[in-house]
């Protein structure tokens, strides 16, 4: 689940947004939308232009999980848990300039379908949103999720602020994650 939500913040960053309107986003760049489906925000994001997009090439991506806690947990397993998840990874990969110009809308939170903006808002290299992720059935249960970063068209920034609950409410789960990225150059 922490590399899941990890996920959707990078590529929300990497190829959401939207404003009120499409035209509007055209023109000026600038994307303030809220209450938006994951759908309707990559559509805006498209309606944004280049201006918008990461550069295609080889990225190097660290997610880095900086503060754990599952309130009600025995010490022991708590520790056990902090361990596990208090770490840091580093992938690298080639984004292809197809992938720069159309990025996948199932990407930006999952396939499942079941999250949405709060709000989201991206400008002059700066994005912050909201998202909500409903439970969807098959024990994974709902998530908020807080971004804040800075981004241009070779580097980003992100932290993730990440409060969830189990199905049935039964534990809840709260993180702060940062994920950065860098173009390292071109594909191999």
């Amino acid at each position: 689940m922490v590399r899941r939500l990890a996920l959707i913040a990078l590529v929300s960053l990497a190829g959401c947004g939207g404003e009120s309107t499409r035209e509007s986003a055209a023109r000026t760049g600038e994307i303030d939308v809220s209450n938006a489906s994951v759908e309707e925000v990559a559509a805006q994001t498209k309606a944004a232009g280049a201006q918008m997009r990461f550069d295609p090439g080889q990225w190097r991506t660290t997610i880095e999980v900086i503060e754990a806690e599952v309130p009600g947990l025995p010490p022991q397993m708590a520790e056990v848990m902090k361990k596990q998840m208090l770490q840091k990874s580093t992938v690298s990969s080639c984004m292809t300039p197809e992938q720069a110009a159309n990025p996948n809308e199932d990407l930006f939170a999952g396939k499942s379908g079941n999250c949405r903006f709060d709000r989201f808002t991206m400008k002059d290299g700066k994005v912050d949103a909201a998202m909500t992720c409903a439970g969807d059935g098959s024990g994974a249960g709902a998530a908020k999720i807080l971004m804040t970063g800075t981004f241009d068209k070779t580097r980003f920034e992100m932290e993730n602020r990440i409060e969830a609950t189990g199905a049935g409410a039964r534990q809840a789960m709260k993180m702060r994650s940062r994920v950065t990225g860098e173009r390292t150059g071109d594909c191999a």
